[in-house]
């Protein structure tokens, strides 16, 4: 078994192997893959496109870049995007979009009625399931637009990877190209860089004030998100602090931590265990900024270590170099970080890994080697070889 530090670069690729689903046309019945020559003898044109991605925040993200191929292949198109009202904040000052639908899933079928009402009023010539849930398909069958596609998910070959151990994902592209599945027969491809998040000229005021009051306006600085949504996604919160301060005295960088206000607690840790190896000082922004308040914090940032977790992409949107642990979770979901700047630190050759599509609260082989295995030095070499080719 080895250790491996992997560079991570978008890959351009589409696996023949993987077709998109062939959806077929509203008005015409035909195949996706005769469409566009069909469109072309009608002379009809795409105005309006909405996007149906309603959660969560790391697959939001990782969608991004197909409102960048999608507006450069129709420029004249108005884009809106539909997403859940927590998330709306994400993409809401994006400059390619027109309008950021936000649903509340809490207001029952009566407002999901109210919400296609109002899709359909809009005529949408196109609509986007990047979803594929009971909820998407809905707003794709009865949103009223003339055409519809979806993208094609790998969700069997996941499962049979997770549950059975037969890989039909080695071929596979990461997530943010499989998006792109529901656009091919538009030949909409990846353009090979990252995604896009657009922090508010308040949100940028904001991290500045609190920069500048800690005196780290003018200092490097090192980020830390020790948080994950599974607790097997989390590498140990000593090992984070023990990397942190191995770099941030390497770097001469401060550090910040950063996090949800559910990741309170392992914040407190790691902030714990930097002050016993004595650190100082430390900023602890776990729970205290919106997203993308963080994500105007990491455009600062020299470098952010994390776990595979939403702070991850958000690294990758603003162009901040990041090195991610992954355990559970492997490169054939689809979720290592898409973006030139990145580095993954993983434990190959376990037989167990991986365990499980978004990870568990505990081990199912109760050992945890693809997290313990991974040592602070090993990654602080990763973090080093990444920063060295960033010059």
């Amino acid at each position: 078994m080895r250790l491996v530090a992997t560079v991570i670069g978008p890959k351009l690729r589409r696996a023949a192997s993987f077709p998109g689903f062939q959806d077929r046309d509203l008005v015409s019945g035909y195949p996706t893959a005769k469409i566009k020559g069909l469109m072309t003898a009608r002379n009809f044109q795409i105005r309006k496109i909405l996007f149906v991605r309603m959660s969560a925040r790391g697959d939001i993200i990782l969608a991004t870049p197909l409102i960048r191929a999608v507006r450069a292949a129709f420029p004249q198109a108005e884009l809106d995007w539909l997403l859940k009202e927590r998330y709306k904040e994400l993409l809401l000052h994006h400059p390619l979009l027109h309008r950021v639908i936000g649903f509340e899933p809490g207001r029952g079928l009566a407002g999901f009625i109210r919400l296609v009402r109002e899709l359909r009023r809009e005529k949408y010539d196109l609509v986007v399931d990047l979803q594929l849930n009971p909820r998407s398909v809905l707003v794709r069958y009865f949103g009223g637009a003339r055409m519809q596609r979806r993208c094609y998910k790998f969700s069997l070959e996941r499962r049979l990877l997770a549950y059975f151990g037969l890989n039909l994902l080695k071929n596979a592209p990461p997530v943010a190209e499989r998006y792109f599945t529901a656009l091919e027969d538009f030949g909409v491809k990846p353009d090979g860089q990252g995604p896009e998040i657009y922090p508010s000229s308040a949100d940028a005021e904001k991290v500045r004030k609190l920069l500048v009051e800690a005196g780290f306006w003018e200092k490097p600085l090192l980020g830390l998100a020790p948080g994950a949504s599974r607790v097997t996604k989390r590498w140990p919160s000593d090992f984070f602090a023990d990397a942190a301060e191995k770099l941030s005295r390497e770097l001469g960088a401060g550090v910040v931590i950063l996090g949800g206000s559910d990741e309170k607690a392992v914040a407190g840790q790691v902030l714990s265990r930097l002050s016993a190896l004595g650190v100082e000082p430390v900023l602890n922004f776990a729970g205290e900024l919106s997203i993308l308040q963080s994500a105007a914090l990491l455009k600062h940032l020299k470098l952010l270590l994390a776990n595979d977790t939403a702070l991850m992409h958000l690294a990758t949107a603003v162009s901040t170099p990041v090195v991610a642990v992954f355990g559970p979770t492997s490169r054939e979901w689809g979720f290592f970080p898409y973006g030139p700047k990145a580095a993954v630190v993983e434990k190959t050759g376990l037989a167990c890994r991986p365990c499980s599509l978004h990870g568990d609260a505990t081990c199912p082989e109760k050992h945890f080697r693809c997290m313990l295995d991974i040592t602070p030095d090993q990654v602080v070499g990763a973090a080093l070889e990444l920063l060295k080719k960033q010059k």
